[in-house]
């Protein structure tokens, strides 16, 4: 048998050698333009085919895709909801970088977030597939990098105090975060019986979440120096920000926080459009023209977050808090969030997380606070880079203007994949 293999192969590198020779020496004949047309075609292919950057810039493509089902009541009725958003809503991003020089480099992020019926605008009164979906512009940053000196960026993206209240070693992640209002915001509040116009997230926090926005802005970042890095940003309408941020590790515990402050004094509240002809050119025209309420209001903010964790047990402890304040009289709000529980991998696929979490939030002008608590379990699937989480979140309105408020609650499950 073994000689009947041997022989074959043989045989079949005979064949192909010939038909090698064949083709060569028919070329010969010729005149060498026997693969004319083959070389057309595939100069045709060439210039169709997308090519990865062009050979100097290292372009990755990353992102995740996660939804939700969301079982809510208000204290009147029930439902289900399926849908994207909470602290996972799909995105993709484009990341490019480019060495320069030993010391040089530089690159560019576009990051687009997919809005499919976003669970944090859902109420009583739309879910489903009522609310569609969009594509949405997160970041579109060009930066350079100094190895001794840090990085300035350029765009629209991130600020320095953006996702600074989210620090969080214990892998909570899809199943949590202290801007509660991105679960449950859009729903209406429920008094006995009926139905108010106020929703929560107004009760939270007017109607705003409490991490930073993103906008278009410069930043720089310094260098890392002994686990501390520091950034400060200036953004369009006189906003600007910066942040502290620290990782490191001690004798088996981990430490992580960040504490920052912004002002944005051109943060201007319900302006109309412009009249019908007026006048633009004259001096002031535009600082408070058509305000229906204020114009060229300052905000400050000082928040942050801080996250411990003992390795060898998985026991760890999250906690956030932030303030807010306004010129205006009666506008100021703050919140706290501590969430604590333990990581391990029991199942030999990745961390099972076990969390509990409580938070206080008051909204700007609100007479009243909103608490949260809640239990939840989140399974990490290393091999696949997903998550598959559960979770109970209860929430209830203490204020004087809604005496009777009913609590919200909702039983949240999802999963996360990333790529």
């Amino acid at each position: 048998m073994i000689g009947g293999r041997m022989t074959t192969s043989r045989f079949a590198i005979a064949a192909v050698a010939t038909a090698l020779m064949g083709s060569s020496a028919l070329a010969a004949d010729l005149g060498g333009n026997c693969c004319a047309d083959l070389e057309e075609r595939i100069a045709e292919l060439e210039a169709t085919t997308v090519r990865k950057g062009n050979r100097k810039v290292s372009v990755q493509l990353s992102g995740w895709v996660g939804h939700n089902v969301m079982m809510w009541d208000d204290g009147i009725r029930s439902d289900m909801y399926i849908g994207d958003g909470g602290n996972i809503y799909s995105r993709f991003r484009f990341k490019g970088s480019a060495k320069i020089s030993s010391r040089f480099s530089a690159g560019f992020t576009y990051e687009f977030g997919i809005h499919s019926n976003a669970i944090g605008n859902t109420n009583q009164t739309n879910g489903g597939d009522d609310l569609g979906g969009a594509v949405s512009l997160r970041d579109s940053t060009v930066w350079l990098r100094d190895s001794s000196l840090g990085m300035v960026k350029i765009g629209h993206g991130s600020t320095a105090t953006d996702n600074l209240i989210l620090i969080d070693l214990g892998g909570v992640s899809a199943a949590g975060t202290p801007d509660i209002g991105l679960y449950m915001g859009g729903m209406f509040i429920t008094a006995g019986n009926a139905y108010t116009a106020t929703t929560w997230s107004t009760k939270i926090l007017g109607g705003e979440p409490w991490d930073t926005t993103r906008r278009n802005h410069i930043l720089y970042e310094s260098p890392t120096l002994h686990g501390f890095t520091l950034q400060a940003s200036v953004a369009e309408d006189n906003f600007w920000d910066v942040a502290l941020r620290y990782a490191g590790e001690f004798n088996g515990v981990r430490v992580a926080f960040g504490i920052g402050y912004l002002e944005d004094s051109e943060l201007n509240r319900g302006v109309a459009a412009p009249a019908a002809g007026a006048n633009l050119t004259q001096p002031g025209a535009l600082d408070n023209i058509n305000c229906l309420t204020v114009c060229n209001e300052k905000e400050t903010q000082f928040k942050g977050s801080a996250s411990v964790m003992h390795v060898p047990t998985g026991l760890f402890v999250n906690f956030a808090a932030g303030t807010r304040e306004r010129d205006v009289a009666g506008t100021d709000g703050d919140f706290w969030h501590l969430t604590g529980g333990i990581a391990r991998n029991h199942f030999g696929i990745g961390n099972t997380v076990l969390f509990g979490e409580y938070g206080e939030h008051s909204g700007l002008g609100s007479v009243g606070t909103v608490n949260n608590w809640g239990i939840g379990v989140n399974q990490h699937i290393d091999a696949a880079a997903m998550e598959v989480f559960l979770t109970y979140k209860n929430f209830s309105y203490d204020g004087s203007d809604i005496a009777t408020a009913n609590d919200l609650s909702i039983v949240l499950g999802g999963a996360r994949i990333k790529f």
